[in-house]
């Protein structure tokens, strides 16, 4: 087999997997990976009495979704992987949270604040198709009433 048809086998195989079950768990964990960096590394620019307060909280909480964001990629389908999707989800509340909160104070700027919900809102979308996949096999993932 050529290289090129290993790709287009191995495209088909995810295009097939994510019909049946969601975003794919690596993919979800890399928007976690990413989010997380971009959130600590705005923690280090802010006032040391915010740090120590609100971007050790912002931090944890991002870094508490991502744990879980892993942890659920490792675990078989059912109620362990749903429990670690919904502790990730939590984690992502908690981190919205602390990222108005911080843009309120100034410690960063309204585009920042943009890029980091869009972030968070981006790998929210993910971690919730999951869970919809996980909860509900059965279910078409998208355009499904509620």
């Amino acid at each position: 087999m050529h290289e090129g048809e290993r790709g287009k086998e191995n495209g088909s195989a995810e295009a097939s997997r994510r019909a049946k079950g969601g975003p794919a768990p690596g993919a979800v964990v890399d928007e976690g990976f990413a989010t997380w960096l971009w959130i600590d590394e705005r923690v280090a620019s802010f006032p040391v009495h915010a740090r120590r307060s609100l971007g050790h909280r912002l931090v944890d909480a991002a870094l508490e979704a991502l744990v879980a964001t892993t942890e659920a990629a490792y675990r078989p389908r059912g109620e362990a992987r749903v429990r670690e999707l919904e502790r990730a989800n939590r984690g992502l509340a908690i981190a919205r949270i602390l990222l108005r909160g911080a843009r309120e104070r100034r410690h960063i700027s309204v585009a920042q604040h943009e890029h980091a919900m869009a972030c968070v809102d981006r790998w929210g979308r993910q971690i919730g198709g999951w869970l919809r996949a996980e909860r509900d096999p059965a279910a078409p993932s998208r355009g499904r009433p509620r």
